[in-house]
């Protein structure tokens, strides 16, 4: 593995400056000091004040409970993994499970982390944290009826099909996928 010089800052916040705030997003100016010296006086910055969870949620038969999604930004429908924000005072397990019923009608009793990551850290600060929840067992139909259309079982082969057809278009979910693929949670 690659070593760094040392773990100091190289970039220096100067002053931060909100330009519109709300719950869900603010946008801000910052004064960012470089290396070398030079000032960018005017970078703009996303903070999004709640954190992210996705949770892929496997079976008894290592099948791979999906959700079918609508989303009017981007004017696309598809298969995307249980997911929302954390609430405040909310563990990520905590939110994780509450998502997953929220959206699929399943309970888990067991949650495993697998990490977190940051999307678009170039331009925005926000964190999703990923995770495989199991022990699953339907307890309703899916609680948030404007999020879900319909919930879907797929074997690991399906779900890689899923992915390679770039069937996926949710970036959380593709994430998601791919690790739980890559680290063996999923077959």
């Amino acid at each position: 593995m690659a070593e760094r010089e040392n773990d100091a800052a190289p970039w220096q916040v100067l002053a931060k400056r909100t330009i519109y705030s709300s719950e869900w997003i603010n946008l801000e100016q910052w004064s960012v000091r470089l290396p070398d010296g030079s000032v960018i006086p005017d970078h703009h910055v996303l903070d999004f004040p709640r954190q992210a969870v996705v949770v892929i949620p496997i079976d008894e038969s290592g099948r791979i409970l999906m959700i079918d999604h609508y989303r009017f930004i981007t004017n696309t429908r598809g298969w995307e993994a249980p997911s929302g924000k954390i609430d405040a005072g909310e563990s990520v397990a905590q939110a994780a499970l509450r998502e997953l019923l929220e959206e699929t009608g399943y309970s888990a009793s067991s949650w495993q982390a697998l990490g977190r990551y940051h999307p678009s850290n170039g331009s925005g600060n926000q964190v999703f944290h990923v995770g495989v929840a199991r022990g699953l067992a339907r307890r309703s139909d899916p609680l948030d009826v404007n999020e879900t259309l319909g919930i879907g079982w797929f074997s690991p082969d399906e779900v890689r099909g899923l992915v390679v057809r770039n069937q996926v278009l949710d970036g959380l979910s593709l994430t998601a996928l791919c690790w739980g693929l890559i680290a063996g949670a999923i077959g």
